[in-house]
């Protein structure tokens, strides 16, 4: 009896380290698929250049609303956009109490010294704004 149960266990520590290392190997085949570059965000961990070494100007307008009843966001304008920019991506949210997503929008970066104007698509109320953020993409 002692012998089959020396067996048994025997048997049940192989099973579980040929599990283990086939976990293993999947796991690290799996993260070495993964993409880590300096022009997209993936999971990693790598130094990511940026285009824009200040940081640029943001200011918004506003205009009456008679549907609304009040003053809502008429446009918004990024300047100080540096050359290497040019051409990419870049997206403007607007922010709310707490920090909520009130609106984001997105324009391609002009060339420097030309100024970047959204307009929202949506009624944004002037009032519901207490902040404005920018991300240059790409």
């Amino acid at each position: 009896m002692k012998n089959a149960i020396a067996a048994l266990v025997k048997k049940k520590t192989i099973f579980a380290l040929v599990l283990a290392l086939t976990i293993f190997g999947a796991v690290y085949g799996f993260a070495a698929t993964l993409n880590i570059g300096t022009n997209q965000l993936s999971a990693g961990n790598a130094t990511v250049a940026s285009c824009q070494s200040t940081t640029p100007a943001t200011s918004y307008t506003v205009g009456y609303d008679a549907t609304l009843g009040a003053y809502k966001v008429a446009t918004v304008t990024v300047t100080g956009f540096d050359g290497p920019c040019a051409t990419k991506n870049a997206s403007v949210t607007l922010t709310g109490t707490g920090g909520s997503n009130l609106i984001t929008l997105s324009g391609a970066v002009p060339s420097v010294g030309t100024p970047l104007v959204l307009t929202p698509g949506t009624t944004i109320s002037a009032a519901a704004v207490t902040g404005l953020s920018v991300a240059v993409n790409g």
